[in-house]
């Protein structure tokens, strides 16, 4: 998978399951909603596991201790309370901030889906099938609007294994 579309336990060495696939679904519905990608994780020109850290910590908030328990890497980016250590700063960023193509009610049935998917643990996120019929999907549904293109998220969902009507 692109770099840009990795989840933070493969960034961190962690064993991983198809859960990283839940990961990439939702950066790629950011990149297909929005005009720019969700995480750069690019410093000088090059992908930068720091820099993509840094920037899941700004659009996440901090990874709960549990989490950081289960990889030694983590060790260099966090200290024994889970704070930020690393040499780069966290950017003053936001899920909020950042979406721009959605207001009222679209929006937040768009951000709470992005919540969904984005949690550091990896059981917390949904199964495909469960985004298949989050609020988000089930409103373009029943408004027939043409703000998304279901389409598009049903194609996503059934290439990770969901079945889509």
């Amino acid at each position: 998978m692109p770099g840009i579309y990795r989840a933070a336990e493969v960034i961190l060495g962690m064993e991983w399951v198809w859960k990283v696939d839940i990961w990439s679904v939702g950066t790629t519905v950011w990149n297909l909603t929005q005009d720019n990608h969700l995480i750069f994780a690019k410093k000088n020109g090059l992908l930068d596991d720091e820099q993509h850290l840094a920037e899941m910590v700004s659009l996440m908030g901090p990874p709960p201790p549990e989490f950081l328990r289960r990889s030694e890497r983590c060790r260099q980016f966090w200290d024994e309370q889970g704070n930020w250590k690393g040499s780069l700063s966290i950017p003053e960023q936001s899920l909020e901030i950042r979406e721009h193509q959605f207001s009222g009610p679209d929006r937040e049935l768009f951000l709470n889906f992005l919540r969904r998917i984005f949690p550091w643990v990896p059981d917390e996120r949904p199964t495909a099938e469960d985004l298949v019929y989050d609020d988000v999907l089930m409103q373009w549904i029943i408004s027939k609007s043409n703000k998304m293109n279901l389409p598009v998220f049903c194609a996503l969902f059934r290439t990770a294994g969901a079945p889509v009507w």
